[in-house]
């Protein structure tokens, strides 16, 4: 495995548990995911991770360097875009990119040739000399994305990547690590969108109060909730079943098969009622948020 988490840990100076009991692997060729709620923990894992926090209990390795034992080694290995990072505002697209790449090793004509390279594929190239501080947020996101992507280096981190974009743009993002995960990179990238992870993702890490909680790949994951099928009811003035997620004006409620949400949609009566397969937003809510124990 690319990246090995075990039982990763971290205790901060105010005595608060970042992480508590982090499990995962990650491999080349592919996305993992770490999905859960702002506060899960995903932003302290990825810290332990880079190097960037020292973990309290457990080990990380990178390509088999820990990243304890082995820091510069592990740093030249990974790249990190962190869910707050800014891009100077007097640099152009190009400037970033190039000036990034040759402090990381890459001559100048290699460095330019892979800015074009990368700033085409972030869909950049028509503003590479336009100062970051005339672009958009959205823009200036998807500069340090092509940042890290550009990197030569078999390992990239990616906090939040999407935070911040508008549809448009946060599709030219996913499909550039697509791209990227296709040529052997090992992609790991945090989230609390539900979508993004079942879309983009290969692997997913379900992280809950600082554990892992489940993991697999989105159709395993949804497998292991013992239902195929949610009916979505709006205003309900006649719900004959008690066990449901009260969402105030909506109710959601989980069926074992599309034969069965049909027949209980018919003796439901209700402004609309809408039958829907289930999501991994509905997995995850299975096996962390708590349905799994009548939490609702």
């Amino acid at each position: 495995m690319s990246v090995i988490a075990e039982h990763l840990a971290k205790k901060y100076s105010n005595g608060v548990w970042g992480a508590i009991d982090v499990n995962f692997s990650a491999d080349k060729s592919r996305i993992t995911v770490l999905l859960g709620p702002n506060g899960a923990g995903k932003t302290t894992t990825v810290g332990m991770l880079t190097t960037l926090l020292k973990p309290t209990k457990g080990r990380a390795l990178i390509e088999g360097y820990s990243t304890v034992d082995n820091v510069w080694k592990v740093r030249n290995l990974i790249a990190l875009c962190p869910q707050d990072i800014r891009v100077d505002g007097n640099w152009s697209p190009w400037d970033a990119l190039k000036g990034y790449l040759m402090i990381r090793g890459l001559s100048s004509g290699e460095a330019m040739e892979e800015s074009e390279k990368y700033l085409k594929l972030l869909d950049l190239w028509t503003i590479r000399k336009t100062p970051a501080i005339a672009l958009s947020g959205g823009q200036r996101k998807r500069i340090a994305v092509a940042m890290v992507l550009a990197s030569d280096v078999p390992v990239v981190f990616l906090d939040e990547p999407s935070s911040g974009l508008d549809v448009e743009a946060r599709y030219i993002v996913w499909k550039s690590l697509r791209e990227e995960a296709k040529k052997g990179k090992t992609i790991i990238l945090t989230t609390h969108d539900m979508k993004e992870a079942e879309i983009l993702g290969d692997y997913v890490v379900m992280i809950g109060k600082g554990k892992t909680v489940a993991q697999g790949t989105p159709e395993e994951l949804k497998h292991r909730i013992p239902y195929t099928h949610k009916i979505v009811v709006k205003n309900a003035r006649k719900l004959p079943i008690k066990e449901h997620i009260d969402l105030g004006d909506r109710k959601v409620i989980y069926v074992r098969g599309k034969e069965e949400a049909m027949e209980l949609a018919e003796k439901i009566e209700a402004t609309s009622i809408g039958i829907e397969e289930i999501t991994l937003e509905d997995a995850y809510l299975y096996l962390v948020g708590g349905v799994a124990n009548g939490e609702n």
